[in-house]
């Protein structure tokens, strides 16, 4: 169950490495390399669409948020400080994003991603439906728990870099990734149970 949305993330370089990646990356940026942006961009998009399509449940919406979180990065890429820490800094403004799109809608539920059963389609292989499930499940998830959850277990932030991403104390972290494990293992059991019947 956790270990599908563990999944989710990808083994790379240390932190240390990609901290220092990062930092030339955000220099050359700065200096005025115009193919520099589109390798943060190449870097980077396909772990935040992920990061925001499992947050909004939505992949169209996932889209634009990515165009809108880089666009806002690009805009305002001289305020970072602290070059080596661009990742966290790219994760902290799709969060925002996504949270701002959310209360603009006033979504209060995410449509889960379905696959209608009745149609003459061949099913999707099991990898597929596993993927819509665990995507299920993150929908049925409160976005508070949700968004330390993907941080942490599918992008791979540290409980520490959660907390600063998301102006929350680190216990508060903690305690939200507890409890959104929690919502996880009894939304897709649940689901589990459902296609047993």
């Amino acid at each position: 169950m956790i270990r599908e949305l563990a999944t989710l993330s990808e083994a790379g370089p240390t932190i240390s490495e990609r901290n220092s990646a990062d930092a030339l990356l955000v220099a050359r940026i700065r200096s005025g390399d115009e193919d520099a942006f589109e390798a943060l961009m190449t870097r980077y998009q396909a772990p935040i669409f992920s990061f925001l399509r499992g947050f909004t449940g939505d992949p169209e919406q996932a889209r634009d948020l990515v165009q809108e979180t880089f666009l806002r990065a690009y805009k305002s890429l001289g305020s970072l400080d602290d070059p080596g820490l661009l990742r966290s800094w790219l994760y902290r403004i799709a969060h925002n994003q996504a949270c701002s799109l959310l209360r603009r809608r006033r979504l209060v539920s995410w449509l889960p991603l379905t696959f209608d059963r009745s149609s003459s389609a061949p099913p999707p292989d099991r990898s597929a439906v596993e993927a819509i499930q665990v995507e299920e499940a993150l929908a049925q998830i409160p976005a508070d728990q949700r968004a330390p959850l993907l941080l942490h277990l599918a992008a791979g932030f540290s409980y520490a870099e959660v907390a600063a991403m998301l102006n929350i104390s680190e216990g508060a972290v903690r305690m939200r990734i507890s409890r959104g494990r929690v919502a996880f293992r009894s939304a897709y059991g649940a689901e589990e149970d459902d296609d047993a019947s």
